[in-house]
């Protein structure tokens, strides 16, 4: 069986609250589902084109002045394909972590310290970074929509703190 690439229902994700470009979805991405789940210019744009001609997008031109941008709005064929794929269970995963990687191969105990010293920063920078978008979160509305993405910062916000835990333990 073949697998699915999921990138489609990112995309199809984004177009639930509206009419977007594939510039808008990048950069909606880039402040929110970047921390879990990255898609690129290269894989973004040509999704479009696949799930406009499968019928779950569609696009309209329209004009900001005189530049041209393509909106798409997702069809309820691609609205039915999110709801189907929410519904279904999710697939394993395989996460690429270099950190793991290096750790994996290093054989003396300075490298090992020095790897820990690195990513406890990048580590806690995150952290920080979370907590801010959390405060954002925060003060706006409540909403459904607002308690289920607090949640899913908060699952990241733990497991950021269990890392810089195991990390500090060493």
């Amino acid at each position: 069986m073949r697998a699915i690439n999921k990138t489609r229902y990112a995309i199809l994700g984004m177009l639930l609250e509206g009419p977007l470009s594939g510039y808008e979805i990048k950069a909606i991405m880039g402040r929110s589902t970047v921390y879990f789940w990255r898609e690129s210019d290269s894989t973004i744009y040509p999704m479009l084109k696949v799930l406009a001609k499968e019928g779950k997008v569609q696009s309209e031109v329209a004009y900001v002045g005189k530049k041209k941008k393509e909106l798409f709005s997702i069809t309820d064929t691609g609205r039915a394909e999110v709801r189907d794929w929410l519904k279904s269970p999710t697939g394993s995963e395989t996460h690429r972590n270099e950190f793991l990687l290096k750790l994996f191969f290093i054989t003396e105990r300075k490298e090992m310290l020095r790897l820990f010293k690195e990513r406890l920063e990048k580590t806690e920078q995150t952290y920080a970074e979370y907590k801010k978008i959390e405060e954002r979160l925060e003060k706006i509305a409540d909403s459904p929509q607002k308690a289920i993405r607090l949640k899913a910062l908060k699952y990241g916000i733990a497991h950021l703190e269990l890392e810089i835990r195991w990390l500090k333990d060493v």
